[in-house]
């Protein structure tokens, strides 16, 4: 999850976590860990303090120690557990165990794996090439970052104008979001987690006003020059 600050992160993790429309974490997961260096400070985090173990600084350690709790267990009788990470990745080392676990937690039988950072370019290759969903945020006051988003992900939806465009269309008002599932063939995009506006790159769900689509393509030259 890519959201700058202020743009409703926390509530999208609460939702995620308590909400019974979502995962209901509570009676979902025999176990919920969240490594966030705000949550002691964040009012919209007060319940997730409360339901779940909750560590306010990163530490590789944590992570080791639920991996190695997830392993004194056979397969068939491992906990199924969520870890969420939130806000830590710019205190996270680049050989942080983090950044290996994101391509090995189906072998702990880690259910859930939330990775969220305000900055794109803070998050290592490895977490983006094993991501299965990803959440951009809005607003998204810094263009360029913007930008590398959409390099990265735009040739699944058309190229990188496209994405953009789509972007634009499906977050005119504060705290929408764009929920791509990659993990279905062609990959989905969502504008917040319900309404369906893009399948890949082909199809009636892909259609963007023109209008929208030329005014990314301007302002993408005007950044160049």
């Amino acid at each position: 999850m890519i959201s700058p600050v202020k743009t409703g992160k926390s509530t999208i993790i609460n939702n995620l976590l308590l909400n019974s429309d979502f995962y209901d974490a509570q009676e979902r997961f025999d176990s919920t860990h969240i490594i966030s260096n705000t949550i002691a400070n964040d009012v919209t985090s007060r319940f997730l303090r409360d339901a779940f173990d909750c560590h306010d600084q990163y530490n590789d350690n944590i992570i080791d120690g639920i991996v190695e709790r997830q392993k004194t267990f056979s397969k068939e009788e491992q906990p199924e557990i969520a870890v969420i990470i939130d806000d830590c990745l710019g205190s996270i080392k680049r050989e942080g165990r983090i950044n290996h676990l994101a391509s090995r937690f189906r072998h702990f039988n880690i259910k859930l794996l939330t990775i969220s950072s305000q900055n794109f370019r803070a998050v290592s290759p490895i977490i983006r090439q094993n991501a299965t969903n990803v959440i951009i945020g809005s607003p998204f006051p810094n263009r360029k970052e913007l930008l590398k988003v959409a390099e990265e992900y735009g040739d699944l939806f058309g190229g990188p104008e496209k994405w953009m465009a789509l972007y634009r269309k499906a977050t005119p008002d504060r705290y929408n979001f764009i929920h791509m599932d990659l993990q279905e063939n062609p990959p989905l995009m969502y504008k917040n987690f319900d309404e369906l506006i893009a399948t890949g790159d082909t199809g009636m769900d892909n259609k963007v006003d023109e209008e929208i689509l030329k005014k990314e393509t301007v302002e993408e030259n005007v950044d160049d020059k």
